[in-house]
């Protein structure tokens, strides 16, 4: 139990330790419209998935670790989100900011059955592109690669609310001639995702 929780502290020390002395000059807050950063980055199945592999689709990128607290109570909320809309334009890729990489986060994913694709980031290189500064923190990134929302802190994802956000900007995405129609104002409620109103 004390290991368990010294590898703990140690993952949590190296994080801000990299986070205090990384090259300043290649970090930088990426903010709502702007183009997110690409990457490419090892999976937890093998192969390196980059960002541009999800051109088209809109992609929500969360950094998290498995040393975590609030990152995992927010998971599997977003495995449900994930199967919410598993054949839709939605991708949920978490990247993993664990300095030990695979060694803890596969007992962690396959104990709770998640889906979804994770990537590792244990030097936290793709991190400081996206100016992370806290765990977890999530971008929504549209179908052409621009930030659309920015998120610090853990999130319910699978609140009504927010899979009726998500299907308002799939149905909209999915739609052919939604140019040619009259576009009806969204609606703005109290309940709001990443501070954007809700599309119905």
């Amino acid at each position: 139990m004390k290991l368990k929780k010294l590898s703990k502290f140690v993952s949590q020390l190296a994080f801000f330790f990299l986070l205090a002395f990384v090259d300043i000059q290649g970090v930088f807050a990426s903010q709502k419209g702007e183009l997110a950063p690409d990457f490419s980055l090892k999976s937890l199945a093998g192969p390196k998935v980059s960002l541009r592999d999800f051109k088209g689709r809109y992609t929500l990128v969360n950094f998290w670790a498995t040393w975590c607290v609030p990152c995992k109570m927010e998971m599997p909320s977003l495995e449900e989100l994930h199967r919410r809309f598993p054949n839709e334009k939605l991708a949920v890729l978490p990247i993993s900011n664990d300095m030990f990489g695979e060694k803890v986060v596969r007992p962690y994913v396959e104990a709770n059955e998640f889906s979804f694709t994770v990537l590792f980031d244990p030097t936290l290189k793709v991190s400081n592109r996206y100016g992370v500064v806290t765990l977890p923190t999530t971008f929504l990134i549209d179908p052409g690669g621009k930030i659309i929302g920015v998120l610090e802190g853990a999130e319910d994802w699978s609140k009504p609310e927010t899979f009726l956000y998500f299907e308002g900007l799939l149905k909209k995405l999915n739609s052919p001639s939604r140019d040619s129609k009259p576009q009806r104002k969204p609606i703005k409620t109290e309940s709001e995702v990443f501070g954007l109103p809700l599309v119905d």
